[in-house]
């Protein structure tokens, strides 16, 4: 890596340039001094990121879509502390062989060095880079007017309204590096996790940083009890389903323009602001006949019939009534014809109580799977119930050869 011929005040973390006008001195209260004390010269620089050993088969198979914006302080919260990136871009160079996550030139930035004297380091970051991103120390304002808003996902005969790169604008990340002794420590802060344990005796290592999603998603999952164990001709399918959000106070989220979070918040536990909600009860998903599915197949949490494998991302909030109608049919095959067809519905609002009437409001957390079990005891006398909801992580998102965190 080369070296500057002049020494500018240069505090670099992951992705950062800061520009001044003329790159001199800037206000000491805002931005970095001219000169700062520089040790050894190593350029701050972005790199791998991975909180946990998950296995890979947890993993999910997308990838950062893009870069991300990033702010970054040096002595963060202490007296002297200052600002290093302001809002850099930082962007992502597959062929390069030394760091491929780069800001240096990009918007007139230039290379950022760490300060021995400096720490705690801040790091910030919005993915992927838009103008109507803010990030200061006190918090996040994300402005999607112009960009695109977080917006619900529907299910409709297995088609999605919405891709979810269309559904979910941007992730956030939130990484503080400490010196603890001769250790050197990095906390993903929007876990409360400690990242990168292996590392803790270099200083001045790459900056890894895990995103995290703002949003939640949600799946269905439905299976019976076998109605006709010793009968192999007995045959159970769905006709129809239809689930959906009672919103009786028209009250659902189904799209937002702003995010916003303050420290107190937490960066990952915000406000959506400036929402589109729904009027009456909203559809999240709705299937006509599944005519190669028997449910017999299906008759228990391990074996249930997943109705929607991909999930659907949803605007985290409150009080969500869900509504379930379901029409199945029964028969018994002979010679290839179906003899002693009879049509079953059901209808109810989910409740983990079974004697419930009104239902469960059930709250969406950011960054959080929900799996809902439907189970069907009886197919004649019994309703369809609530068996249990999974409250899972979110998936982790491999980048090409970096692992970020999503």
């Amino acid at each position: 890596m080369r070296k500057n011929t002049k020494k500018y005040n240069y505090t670099l973390w992951w992705a950062g340039a800061l520009l001044c006008a003329g790159l001199t001195a800037c206000t000491a209260d805002t931005t970095i001094q001219e000169e700062d004390v520089v040790d050894n010269q190593t350029p701050m620089a972005f790199g791998t990121s991975l909180s946990t050993s998950e296995s890979a088969v947890t993993r999910a198979a997308t990838s950062l879509a893009a870069g991300f914006k990033v702010g970054t302080w040096k002595k963060f919260k202490q007296e002297g502390e200052q600002l290093v990136m302001d809002g850099y871009q930082v962007n992502y160079n597959s062929a390069a062989t030394t760091y491929r996550w780069y800001y240096e030139g990009v918007n007139n930035q230039v290379l950022r060095y760490w300060d021995l004297s400096a720490y705690p380091y801040e790091f910030r970051a919005v993915s992927p880079y838009f103008d109507g991103a803010t990030i200061t120390t006190s918090g996040l304002d994300l402005n999607l007017t112009g960009h695109r808003p977080f917006k619900a996902q529907i299910y409709i005969n297995g088609t999605y309204n919405v891709s979810n790169d269309e559904s979910e604008p941007c992730v956030v990340a939130q990484v503080c590096r400490k010196q603890n002794g001769s250790y050197f420590e990095d906390y993903d802060e929007i876990k409360s996790t400690e990242i990168n344990t292996d590392g803790k005796t270099n200083a001045v290592r790459e900056v890894q940083m895990p995103f995290h999603h703002l949003i939640t998603k949600v799946g269905f999952r439905i299976f019976i009890d076998d109605p006709q164990p010793s009968s192999p001709t007995y045959k159970v399918t769905l006709k129809s389903i239809k689930i959906s959000v009672v919103n009786a106070d028209n009250q659902f989220i189904t799209a937002s323009n702003r995010y916003t979070a303050t420290n107190t918040q937490g960066l990952g536990s915000g406000t959506f602001a400036e929402n589109t909600r729904a009027t009456d009860e909203f559809t999240l998903l709705q299937h006509g006949e599944y005519t190669d599915e028997n449910l017999r197949e299906h008759l228990n949490r391990a074996t249930a019939y997943d109705l929607c494998e991909n999930y659907m991302q949803q605007i985290p909030q409150k009080d969500v009534q869900i509504r379930v109608q379901v029409e199945m049919l029964t028969y018994n095959e002979v010679n290839g014809t179906m003899v002693d067809t009879k049509n079953i519905t059901y209808d109810r609002v989910l409740s983990l109580d079974k004697t419930s009437t009104t239902g469960d409001k059930f709250t969406w957390e950011p960054d959080t799977r929900y799996i809902y079990y439907l189970h069907i005891p009886n197919l004649i006398k019994d309703d369809i119930y609530l068996d249990t909801c999974e409250v899972l992580l979110w998936d982790e998102v491999q980048t090409s050869d970096i692992t970020i965190e999503l």
